[in-house]
């Protein structure tokens, strides 16, 4: 059973909204995370740099969020997955991305989780029998 590291409210003010008022300004949207891990390996060393070091997680976030202007949290989220997946080689995320939507709304939201793909080792072509 893999283990589970939590970051939540991860604060990110970027340029996100399908009307184009909304993209004009940044505009702060929240994440959550929960990335696979193997604590048991950080935890039998008590070494920092056998863990996933929330620091570089938390910019890589703001960085993806920032890098572009969204218009769908779905997008935005999806981008997050596919960093953190590929960065940190994680072997599956959860990632909620929630933002002010309307008037009277507290917020809208979506979460995904994505899984790495996993890529089979290739074989040696045989050689055929002449």
């Amino acid at each position: 059973m893999p283990d589970t590291l939590t970051l939540h409210e991860i604060t990110v003010e970027c340029r996100i909204g399908v009307e184009e008022w909304e993209r004009a300004i940044p505009q702060p949207v929240w994440v959550d995370l929960e990335l696979s891990i193997d604590a048991a390996k950080a935890a039998r060393r008590d070494d920092v740099r056998s863990a996933v070091d929330y620091g570089r997680v938390v910019a890589a976030v703001i960085e993806t969020a920032r890098g572009e202007s969204y218009q769908l949290i779905e997008t935005l989220a999806e981008a997050i997955a596919s960093r953190m997946l590929s960065e940190f080689a994680l072997p599956r995320v959860r990632v909620r991305v929630r933002k002010k939507a309307l008037p009277g709304l507290g917020y809208a939201a979506v979460e995904i989780e994505r899984a790495a793909v996993r890529r089979r080792a290739r074989r040696p072509a045989r050689a055929s029998a002449g």
